[in-house]
């Protein structure tokens, strides 16, 4: 195609565009792009009027930052606005009719997945690049040994080939593809304003919007509520979940509503507060906000205070609503914590996308809800607000960055399965056998985004395994190859440095401060999922039990994963006999859980490290639990502590023994014997030499009150126990330790003798 036939195909369509609302994207990979792309800008502002423009770029790097400069000056009359990529969650709330993307320097798929839903219906978007495989920042912190591949870029650019809607420029070759679909308005609004004021209800777009209005207030209705808000990007759950805080601020009250809001960031929650205040303008409704970082942060009125807090303080917090936006990137783990303290809770997230698939998130969802006794409502919302239905760029953005992978469900006789490596170059040309596979792993983990898809097909040190029944995969595997340290990385990670790459090896050392574990080759498990349908059948043992066993094959020392701390999870790995080795001082500040890494160890010197490491993590934890880790849920502290063998003989002085006995016989109150009680259970969890062992709630209670140092009521709360419940199991468990380690029961007499007990003054090193 010729130049010019490009241009008025391309000008026809941004026509045809403004008129259906819908998108075009163009995409430029030139040495002159830089040049190529304001061609393209200026057929688009000689076309329409009142331009917005936004331009994503890496403000670091000088030359991208003059590009910017330059293309600021030239546009001075429009409004033009400049992101850093790294900060782009902050704006996915603003529309624009031409979206830039500066892709000199650096091709990363999560910036295109956000930058992309900036733009509005009848706009353009602009990618430009010098080469897409070369010489760019993300992909070179995938090398490995200076090598790397390209089989993610090979495919992007293939989806950019086969979609409507998409224009290209390869150099001087000249490729269109305009749209001849259609596409769909949403439903005519016929709104009933059965709880929300009408005024609210003007500020919504769509029948959907309206009907979420009305379904929120199935939370106000008395007992354990939760209500869970599903949508594509761009359909407003957030602000739909806004107008309803400002609704609920318009009733009269005996008190005034306490609400929090939480995020994986502040900015991801921004959207929430502004439309609040949007429909508090409109009800004429007096308020004031509070900030953070020129983000509004809370807003009060006079009977209701909105709050952001971050995942991890809302375990402790307390109010009337918790609101949880982009619920599937915390984890179901989080939502199992906070659906214990509190008693109405408003889930939102993301069906597809890199905040998270929901088909896993809504599924346990269901299941958690059942099992707590919550009233649960779901609410989906269907149609965009942006741009029409049937927007050509959405359908290439889902398929190019897998954001709607589904797998399908497996078919045929489950008792014979093949073990194998999936060749990269075949599975990335191969969308269907792609799509079984990163769609088991999507629905299955729910926290997959783009970034870790281009990780995985273009990393030389990745590679990935298969369980298949017949032409279905079943289960899938990703495993990363590291260790083989040279000196000089040993060396930068015992002294704290950072790098991509050997996860761990590198916190096996700055964490056990065992050197020689750098020199040691194993294979990381980035991920292992099973389709859902078909899951608690055994096959991601069996899955876990061939790779462990290739891995012996080919003389590797270890093998291991790291992982957000799931107790379902971490039952898994230690099931299959797996060993904790370190779990991070601190939560992940997006998703909420402690990072832990677990490894099963092979060869005889993988086995001495491995050993040394699980004591010292066993001791840490029964160390700083009251501390470091007192937000730790305690099921995941009790399947760490409880995951190794790591063994130590714990001596009770007899004043000791005999406050935990006054205890036991009611003569003391936990209070009074609580140091007692602190020896006798650390001497429990410290003794792996035992045949017997107490229930799992009671360890919880253990955990939650004597070692982690929670207030009753709060380990009622996280742990779904009644005060009476607590107390029973911590008497309950007591009791019976001291009777099996040391004979002393109910019937037992009070009072230490110094003829009955020994030397008082040498077993308690007295002078």
């Amino acid at each position: 195609m010729g130049k010019d036939e490009f241009f008025t195909d391309l000008a026809e369509s941004i026509k045809d565009g403004i008129q259906r609302n819908y998108r075009n994207l163009v995409f430029i990979q030139s040495k002159d792009s830089y040049l190529k792309m304001k061609g393209v800008l200026k057929l688009y502002l000689s076309i329409k009027d009142n331009v917005s423009i936004v331009y994503g770029f890496h403000p670091w790097i000088k030359e991208a930052k003059d590009r910017m400069r330059e293309l600021r000056e030239e546009l001075e009359d429009y409004r033009f606005e400049d992101v850093d990529y790294s900060n782009a969650e902050w704006y996915m709330g603003n529309t624009y009719d031409v979206v830039i993307m500066d892709m000199m320097d650096n091709f990363q798929p999560n910036n295109v997945g956000r930058m992309v839903e900036l733009c509005r219906g009848g706009g353009l978007i602009i990618i430009y690049t010098d080469n897409l495989k070369e010489n760019k920042l993300f992909k070179n912190s995938i090398m490995r040994n200076g090598k790397v591949l390209s089989f993610y870029e090979d495919r992007f650019l293939r989806k950019l080939s086969e979609h409507e809607g998409i224009f290209m420029i390869d150099g001087d070759v000249f490729q269109s593809r305009t749209f001849t679909g259609q596409v769909e308005s949403p439903p005519e609004r016929k709104v009933e304003s059965k709880n929300a004021p009408s005024e609210i209800h003007e500020l919504c777009k769509t029948m959907d919007q309206d009907k979420a209005l009305e379904g929120l207030y199935f939370i106000m209705s008395s007992g354990k509520r939760s209500v869970s808000i599903t949508a594509p990007r761009g359909r407003g759950k957030s602000a739909v979940v806004g107008l309803f805080l400002a609704s609920l601020s318009s009733e009269d009250r005996k008190r005034p509503l306490k609400i929090y809001v939480t995020s994986p960031s502040i900015a991801g929650a921004s959207q929430i507060f502004e439309f609040m205040v949007k429909g508090l303008e409109n009800l004429g409704i007096e308020y004031s906000v509070k900030k953070n970082s020129n983000v509004i942060s809370s807003v009060n009125t006079e009977n209701m205070k909105v709050s952001y807090i971050p995942p991890d303080a809302a375990y402790s917090e307390e109010g009337d609503i918790l609101v949880v936006d982009e619920a599937a990137a915390l984890g179901i783990a989080y939502i199992d914590m906070i659906s214990r303290t509190w008693t109405k809770t408003i889930m939102v997230t993301t069906v597809h996308g890199y905040e998270g698939s929901s088909k896993a998130f809504s599924k346990y969802l269901r299941k958690l809800a059942d099992n707590r006794k919550i009233k649960l409502k779901n609410i989906s919302m269907d149609y965009p607000l942006r741009y029409a239905k049937g927007d050509p760029v959405e359908k290439w953005l889902y398929d190019a960055l897998l954001l709607d992978a589904e797998p399908e469900l497996p078919e045929g006789d489950l008792s014979i399965l093949s073990y194998e490596e999936i060749p990269k170059e075949e599975l990335f040309m191969d969308d269907s056998k792609l799509r079984q596979a990163y769609g088991i792993m999507v629905t299955a983990h729910y926290r997959n985004n783009p970034d870790d898809l281009m990780i995985m097909a273009d990393g030389v040190h990745h590679i990935v395994r298969v369980l298949s029944s017949s032409s279905y995969y079943v289960s899938v595997a990703q495993l990363s190859e590291e260790g083989g340290m040279d000196d000089d990385k040993v060396e930068l990670a015992i002294n704290g440095g950072i790098f991509d790459g050997d996860l761990i090896p590198d916190r096996v050392i700055k964490h056990v401060r065992i050197k020689e574990f750098g020199k040691l080759h194993g294979w990381r498990v980035v991920r292992i999922a099973t389709a859902q349908e078909i899951q608690d059948r055994g096959l991601g043992s069996e899955m876990l039990r061939m790779i462990v066993e290739e891995a012996e094959d080919n003389g590797l020392d270890w093998v291991g994963s790291s992982f957000m701390g799931d107790p379902k999870v971490l039952r898994f790995w230690i099931k299959n006999g797996f060993i904790p080795v370190h779990v991070s001082p601190k939560r992940n500040e997006k998703l909420g859980d402690f990072p832990v890494v677990v490894v099963k160890p092979i060869s005889e010197k993988a086995k001495k490290i491995v050993s040394i490491a699980a004591t010292v993590l066993k001791e840490k934890l029964l160390n700083t639990l009251h501390d470091v880790y007192f937000n730790m849920n305690p099921e995941i502290a009790r399947l760490l502590i409880n995951g190794t063998t790591a063994h130590k003989e714990i001596d009770i002085n007899p004043i000791y023994l005999d406050k935990i006995l006054a205890f036991v016989k009611g003569t003391s109150p936990y209070e009074s014997s609580a140091d007692g009680i602190h020896m006798l259970v650390l001497k429990y969890f410290w003794d792996s030499k035992r045949k017997w062992s107490i229930m799992p709630d009671e360890e919880d209670f253990l955990i939650a009150k004597v070692i982690q140092g929670k207030p009753w009521g709060n380990v009622s709360a996280v742990l779904s126990s009644s005060r009476s419940q607590v107390t029973e199991g911590i008497y309950t468990s007591v009791a019976e330790m001291l009777n099996r380690y040391y004979g002393l029961t109910i019937d037992s007499p009070l009072g230490v003798m110094i003829s009955q007990h020994g030397d008082l003054n040498e077993r308690m090193h007295l002078d």
